[in-house]
């Protein structure tokens, strides 16, 4: 008898120990769901089938881990209903906070390329979630930039264009965070590389993807464009791009002139020479590549035909006819 008994003390051990190693390893792995994952978890809906259906999607690794670990923490009653969305890699006790604080979708917001954070701010006040000033004030303070480890004027060229599902009471920089991250996502090891073969430093990289972004009608000419600004910069010939003239203008809608040209600002690249001293819109991913590998050209000047190209020239000769041609167009 004594001998069954230290057996089952020997099984006990060993269960629990390895019970021990499967909660930790259960709750310190993170689940990688596919990106932006909606699911809609309709009132009514038993904790068991709230963890069923989380597994399915790729949210959680083991239902009845879920399951153990809501129950034993008293929040297996108080799941909340709503439609969800879950973002990247999340730990097991992170998925049942939000579950357990109602942390719901309700607002969608779509970035386009090229958008400025006077822009972004108009998109997501629209929202309700903050005024236009709130956002637009967070996105211009020092502080912010600081949190971030961004090392430019503002959050312009880091808030990343694309898609994004806001929660009711984000502050400004939880909303920053998330395009922050996802510009990480998109800034790739390889781009980070490219950029130190280039000697250029990754707000370099984006303040030249910003003027390429604002330029390019299409995306196949951006490694052109990127081309001609890159020979500019080892001529020592200032870039004189249009869209740096006007940065800074607030609802700018009409036609770019002369006047607008000569502005006194910092950013204006006829004025003053190299890059500006921070992105003058947040790029997507083509225009950055394109400012990381330029086409391999010697074209200095560019000038709009009038239908979404440019004829491209390497002397200034060149240039003034290509721009009489257009004129006579």
């Amino acid at each position: 008898m004594r001998s069954v008994f230290y057996f089952l003390v020997v099984v006990f051990i060993c269960t629990s120990i390895l019970a021990v190693i499967h909660t930790y390893t259960f709750i310190t792995t993170p689940s990688n769901p596919p990106e932006s994952l909606l699911m809609e978890i309709k009132p009514g809906t038993s904790a068991w089938e709230i963890s069923r259906q989380l597994e399915e999607k790729g949210v959680i690794t083991d239902s009845l881990m879920f399951m153990a670990i809501a129950t034993g923490t008293g929040k297996v009653t108080h799941l909340q209903a709503g439609t969800y969305v879950f973002e990247g890699r999340h730990y097991p006790l992170d998925i049942m906070h939000i579950l357990f604080k109602g942390r719901t979708l309700k607002y969608r917001i779509t970035i386009p390329e090229g958008s400025t954070i006077f822009d972004i701010a108009s998109i997501v006040a629209e929202t309700g979630l903050l005024s236009r000033e709130e956002f637009f004030n967070s996105a211009q303070d020092p502080e912010t930039t600081a949190f971030f480890g961004i090392d430019a004027p503002s959050m312009e060229g880091f808030l990343y264009p694309d898609t994004y599902y806001l929660a009711p009471h984000m502050t400004p920089r939880e909303i920053m965070g998330k395009m922050v991250e996802r510009f990480h996502e998109v800034f790739t090891g390889d781009m980070l590389r490219r950029a130190q073969e280039l000697d250029m430093s990754v707000v370099q990289v984006v303040i030249l993807a910003s003027i390429i972004e604002k330029e390019a009608v299409l995306s196949r000419e951006m490694p052109i464009i990127s081309s001609v600004f890159h020979n500019r910069l080892k001529c020592g010939m200032r870039l004189q791009s249009d869209p740096t003239a006007i940065y800074g203008i607030d609802g700018f809608r009409r036609r770019i002139s002369s006047k607008d040209l000569k502005r006194d600002t910092p950013y204006n690249t006829y004025r003053y020479g190299g890059l500006p001293p921070g992105p003058i819109c947040n790029p997507g991913v083509k225009a950055i590549s394109a400012a990381l590998w330029p086409a391999d050209t010697k074209y200095l000047f560019f000038v709009s035909q009038g239908n979404g190209t440019h004829y491209f020239s390497r002397s200034h000769t060149e240039h003034r006819d290509a721009i009489r041609k257009m004129a006579t167009k």
